[in-house]
């Protein structure tokens, strides 16, 4: 097992300037502590989240970490154009020197998919759409897709990622549907919600992923070559009593940015 940290960066009674050096310190310090990975949610027109530009805010982290993995858990590709996320997923990955991992998903607020004009009903076939796109893009010297969303003819891409073929894919589900069409895709896989919800929506990407023969980009460092997380909130104290009483103004200050 290994651990990461997965940060959605909620607003905070200080200034965002102050809030965002703090976060680099933590980042650094789990750097230099041996965590595995460092996942960053994208939200939009919410204090659940200050840096609704993942991109920006992984350049500034590619440069103060040296071994951690880092990677947007996730992106929502129906809000954005597949050539630009993969232009940009390419200087990630080398100004981390190959330490990109690439989450992909279509959001699972509908209140931000309406802030873009996304109707939500039809976010899952133009993330399908925007997905294949992407992984043209990153694949290939010429972007050709010609979908029902995106349509690209003969677009030169001189940027290429710095792992080959390209960084691994992450898919964050927390349904039944995502989680299969994640093992089927042979991807990695993170979930949340409670241990009965997390083990369905486990059990049905392990089905998949098992009947599609293994991962498309395996690592050696997990079981069976694919890694699968759940998203925990840990808090560590010399005792209960003192790990409640930090985790509840926290627990309730993350639940109004939420609501």
């Amino acid at each position: 097992m290994k651990i990461g940290l997965f940060d959605h960066v909620d607003r905070s009674d200080r200034s965002l300037a102050e809030q965002l050096d703090e976060r680099f310190q933590l980042i650094a310090a789990a750097d230099e502590a041996g965590y595995y990975c460092y996942h960053i949610a994208e939200h939009h027109a919410t204090p659940l989240n200050m840096v609704p530009r993942p991109g920006v805010y992984m350049g500034a982290i590619a440069r103060l970490t040296r071994q951690i993995k880092m990677g947007p858990m996730v992106y929502l590709l129906p809000l954005h154009s597949p050539l630009q996320v993969a232009e940009e997923i390419c200087i990630l990955d080398h100004l981390s020197h190959g330490r990109m991992e690439v989450g992909v998903g279509r959001g699972v607020s509908p209140f931000e998919l309406n802030f873009h004009k996304i109707d939500p009903e039809r976010s899952r076939e133009i993330f399908f759409d925007a997905f294949a796109c992407l992984d043209k893009a990153l694949t290939h010297d010429r972007l050709d897709h010609h979908g029902e969303f995106y349509d690209y003819t003969d677009v030169p891409v001189p940027l290429k990622p710095y792992q080959q073929p390209r960084p691994a894919y992450w898919y964050g589900s927390s349904n039944v549907i995502g989680s299969t069409w994640a093992g089927e895709q042979g991807m990695h896989f993170a979930t949340n919600g409670s241990i009965t919800r997390a083990k369905t929506n486990i059990d049905a990407f392990r089905a998949a992923l098992t009947k599609r023969g293994g991962a498309a980009q395996p690592k050696p460092e997990f079981s069976g070559g694919v890694a699968i997380g759940v998203s925990r909130e840990i808090i560590v104290a010399p005792t209960d009593a003192e790990a409640l009483r930090i985790a509840a103004p926290a627990h309730d200050h993350i639940y109004q940015n939420q609501n």
